[in-house]
C-alpha cells in the first residue's frame, strides 16, 4: 500500500492495513479510526484488506447514517414495498385460505405449490410425485401445504361449482 505523502502511516497501521481481510469480521478498532480521519482511502489500500475493509465499513456507515431506522436503500429511493397476497391450500382439515402480507420467501414457495397444482391438473406430474414433493416442505406460517391430491382437486372443484374466484398461477414477475 503506497503511503501518503502528507501523512505516512506508522509502521504497525500500514501492517495492519495490509493484512488480508476476513471475511465477516469486523475490521479492528484502530484501523476504523485511521479511515474515519482519513489516513485510509480507498485509494491508498489494495481490494482484499483490512485496511480496505475498514475504509469500506466507514463509507458505508456515513452513507446509512441519515436513514430512518428500518428503512431500507430502495424505500429511501422511493420505491414503495408491494403487498404480496396469495391463497394456500392448506391440510387438516382441507381449507382454502387467503394469505396476505407474504414475505418473498413465503410467495416464492406458494407459488412453487401452485406450479405443482398446475402440473398434476394438466397431468404433467403424477399424484404420487406432487405428494411426495410437498409433504416434505417446512410448514408455511405453522402448518403443512395441502399435499393430498384428491383433496387438492376436491377443494378445487369446490370452488369451481360455488363460481367462488380461483387462483391461477403464472410464471414470473407481476406487473
Amino acid at each position: 500500500m503506497p503511503a501518503l505523502k502528507d501523512h505516512p502511516l506508522p509502521r504497525d497501521l500500514r501492517r495492519k492495513a495490509d493484512r488480508a481481510a476476513t471475511p465477516r469480521k469486523r475490521p479492528p478498532d484502530n484501523l476504523i479510526t485511521a479511515a474515519q480521519r482519513g489516513l485510509l482511502t480507498r485509494s491508498n489500500t489494495k481490494p482484499g484488506t483490512r485496511g480496505r475493509q475498514a475504509a469500506d465499513a466507514v463509507t458505508y456507515r456515513a452513507r446509512v447514517a441519515d436513514r430512518a431506522p428500518g428503512e431500507t436503500a430502495r424505500q429511501r429511493l422511493g420505491v414503495v414495498p408491494t403487498e404480496r397476497s396469495m391463497p394456500a391450500l392448506f391440510g387438516d382439515p382441507p381449507r382454502w385460505v387467503d394469505l396476505d402480507n407474504l414475505s418473498r420467501a413465503e410467495a416464492r414457495r406458494l407459488g412453487r405449490y401452485w406450479h405443482l397444482v398446475k402440473e398434476l391438473s394438466a397431468g404433467r406430474l403424477s399424484p404420487l410425485t406432487f405428494q411426495r414433493r410437498v409433504s416434505s416442505w417446512q410448514p408455511l406460517r405453522g402448518e403443512r401445504l395441502l399435499a393430498d391430491p384428491t383433496a387438492v382437486f376436491a377443494l378445487l372443484e369446490v370452488r369451481r361449482a360455488g363460481d367462488q374466484e380461483l387462483f391461477f398461477y403464472e410464471r414470473g414477475r407481476r406487473a
